[in-house]
């Protein structure tokens, strides 16, 4: 009886070191995929930030380039008033 109860001890044992060993081998995987996300996450964060900085001088210029036009308008407008009168 002692010598089953020894062996199924045993068995056990190497059945838990067996399943610690896959386990850590997952955990690892899981690890090293996260790293990968995590990467990838503050890559495309870089990329929002440069995009919204673009869009933002994009939107600047175009302010810079209506007011040039309005100005410009205006200047036209002038000088039509003053062959007019």
């Amino acid at each position: 009886m002692l010598k089953k109860i020894t062996a199924i001890s045993l068995a056990l044992t190497l059945t838990a070191c067996a399943n610690n060993s896959a386990l850590e081998d997952n955990i690892t995987s899981l690890t090293n995929k996260v790293d990968a996300l995590s990467s990838q996450v503050s890559g495309l964060e870089t990329q929002q930030k440069s995009a919204a900085a673009d869009a933002q001088a994009a939107k600047m210029a175009a302010e810079e380039a209506a007011a040039g036009a309005k100005s410009a308008n205006e200047r036209i407008d002038n000088v039509v008033a003053s062959f007019k009168k």
